[in-house]
């Protein structure tokens, strides 16, 4: 399975829980499709 950039920028992280890191992945996606909008609408 190839990674998405965002997994693989990000494939470092710890946050001491791996929800924890794939919720930083989402939110990372979530403001790259959106850069214009603000963090709750994006």
């Amino acid at each position: 399975m190839m990674l998405n950039w965002a997994e693989e920028e990000l494939k470092q992280a710890d946050l001491g829980d791996t929800r924890r890191n794939k919720r930083l992945i989402r939110i990372v996606e979530d403001l790259a499709a959106q850069p214009a909008s603000s963090v709750p609408q994006a």
